[in-house]
């Protein structure tokens, strides 16, 4: 049996502590493909549909759950306008020494009105 080898090309990194944030796996995609994009800059401008293909995502999924990142600090979204005239979104990734980056901003969920309790009038 051959022992494994690291690939020397076409591989990327994430840091370890990308495992103790909480991320949902879209959210996890979706970075690790902003990494995988970047390569060594700390930026990039992949497109939206792009993203969503790439990870097997709706395109409006992708677009909340950027958000998501962007608002727990993980990533800054800007605009940019090419020369040729184009519109695209900017991704920077983020220190992630941060400790919002810790936070769950997920929309809380309504709990079901319990049968006893009287309902408002």
């Amino acid at each position: 049996m051959r022992k494994y080898q690291a690939p020397t090309d076409n591989f990327f990194r994430l840091p370890n502590n990308i495992f103790d944030l909480g991320l949902t796996p879209i959210q996890f995609a979706i970075y690790a493909y902003l990494v995988s994009c970047a390569g060594s800059k700390d930026c990039c401008w992949p497109s939206m549909e792009k993203i969503a293909r790439k990870i097997g995502a709706g395109k409006t999924a992708v677009q909340e759950h950027l958000n998501v990142l962007v608002r727990r600090q993980l990533i800054a979204k800007s605009k940019r306008i090419t020369a040729g005239g184009h519109r695209n979104n900017v991704y920077t990734l983020l220190n992630l020494d941060n400790p919002e980056i810790y936070r769950d901003l997920t929309p809380p969920q309504e709990l079901p009105l319990d049968i006893f309790d009287e309902m408002p009038v």
